[in-house]
């Protein structure tokens, strides 16, 4: 499992061969002699070996390291790589951020219908499922006569006047 996901999160490595200064091509290097190290295979010796037509009788030049600038003959090579993951993980992370962001400021009207004040910090506002909650009407707390408790006289009708209370 780990060798499928390490290889998954690696680096692509590419080579670019320029041959004659203008002409170029950028190869993917999927298999380098040294995988730790996969820019060592990217060489002028490389590029040849790979037959490209667009450096077709292109030659190396000089090849002693201790004279060589690397811009002798007709060949470049160049090594460079991209998608690391690193790269991935902040775009990633981005994207998820920016669409938040755009969620939540696209939910604040609902937000606002559904009785939720945002202005309001988290702990004096509305619960997200009291919305839902059929809101209920505060019993008739008032002490009766006969000592019963204001529930025994729920369903029993109350008497009305016909006289104004001030008369």
């Amino acid at each position: 499992m780990a060798e499928v996901l390490g290889h998954k999160w690696e680096a692509t490595n590419f080579c670019k061969c320029i041959c004659f200064g203008t002409n170029y091509t950028i190869l993917r290097m999927d298999i380098p002699d040294d995988p730790s190290k996969p820019c060592l295979s990217c060489t002028k010796l490389w590029c040849q070996q790979q037959n490209l037509a667009k450096c077709a009788g292109a030659s190396i030049g000089d090849a002693n390291p201790d004279t060589a600038t690397g811009k002798e003959g007709d060949i470049e090579a160049r090594c460079f790589q991209r998608d690391s993951p690193r790269d991935q993980l902040v775009v990633t992370l981005f994207l998820l951020t920016v669409f938040g962001l755009l969620l939540g400021a696209g939910i604040k009207g609902r937000m606002l219908k559904a009785g939720f004040d945002t202005n309001l910090p988290w702990s004096t506002s509305r619960r997200w499922w009291e919305a839902w909650v059929p809101q209920r009407q505060p019993e008739d707390l008032r002490l009766s006569d006969t000592g019963r408790s204001p529930r025994d006289h729920r369903g029993d009708y109350v008497s009305v006047s016909d006289s104004p209370p001030n008369a």
